[in-house]
């Protein structure tokens, strides 16, 4: 798995329907890792790990730029 900082280079190309692990998204959205895990929708990855839908995390950034 690439680290998030890979990860974040390339968001742009991602598709919406794509998953990131919580790493990336509280990066991404610059929060912190508790806040991702209580606040955002997660998609149940494995036994332990979740991700955030790339789709959301555009739209909460178009929200939060209007």
């Amino acid at each position: 798995m690439s680290p998030p900082e890979d990860i974040l280079k390339r968001f742009a190309d991602l598709p919406d329907s794509a998953v990131v692990s919580t790493a990336v998204a509280w990066k991404h959205d610059n929060v912190s890792e508790r806040t991702v895990r209580r606040n955002y929708p997660l998609i149940k990855l494995s036994e332990r790990r979740h991700g955030v839908s790339v789709g959301y995390l555009r739209h909460r950034a178009a929200q939060t730029a209007a």
